[in-house]
């Protein structure tokens, strides 16, 4: 398995850069609204949805990563790193990002999207890590749509690996819940809410 590339930066107080972050794609889910499919790989245009949010966010960052627990054969075609879950059993999305922050241990930050949305701003890290790199007292800092919170859009710190490994011991497994537990900003995404937009029925798709 490929280890993430190391950085010049080796301590998380230092300013989120191209550098010192890595983008976690989250395609461990169970795709249940998807019938159960894989919803990485999935087509959209011709091109598994995956692959999308890939060509989107490597222009931004060098590094990329991809959780999937399933289908490994077909994302290894990606020739991108891949990890699964560390933890046995489903905990959702969070289960993904700590398995993302044991396995970058040279990273300084995360970068978090997930695989079913295909459109990402191409200024999504940009403006995250500004938001992240304003006071150093910022954990986590997510896109807000103008509708609600995305806390799968979101810029996190690799520090929070502790505190994220016991909210998932003690069954904490909900995202938002885990970023209101931490120091968080968020970043107005109001004016570009279609970008976010999940892929999560069949028709989706069409």
């Amino acid at each position: 398995m490929v280890e993430c590339l190391p950085n010049d930066y080796q301590t998380s107080k230092m300013k989120a850069d191209r550098n010192n972050t890595t983008a976690l794609i989250l395609s461990g889910g169970q795709g249940r609204r998807m019938n159960y499919s894989d919803k990485g790989l999935l087509l959209w245009k011709n091109k598994a949805l995956v692959s999308h949010v890939i060509d989107s966010i490597k222009n931004q960052l060098d590094q990329i990563v991809i959780n999937a627990n399933q289908h490994h054969e077909d994302y290894q075609q990606l020739n991108l790193p891949l990890i699964k879950d560390s933890i046995e059993g489903y905990q959702g999305p969070l289960s993904g990002i700590l398995s993302g922050m044991q396995f970058c241990t040279e990273s300084d930050y995360l970068l978090v999207l997930p695989c079913d949305c295909p459109t990402p701003p191409d200024d999504l890290f940009n403006r995250l890590a500004t938001t992240m790199n304003k006071n150093k007292e910022t954990e986590i800092t997510i896109v807000n749509d103008g509708s609600r919170l995305q806390p799968l859009f979101g810029l996190y710190k690799t520090s929070l690996r502790p505190k994220l490994e016991s909210a998932l011991a003690n069954q904490h497994n909900k995202v938002m819940q885990f970023v209101t537990e931490n120091n968080h900003l968020s970043v107005d995404y109001s004016a570009q809410a279609e970008a976010f937009k999940n892929f999560n029925r069949p028709e989706d798709l069409k």
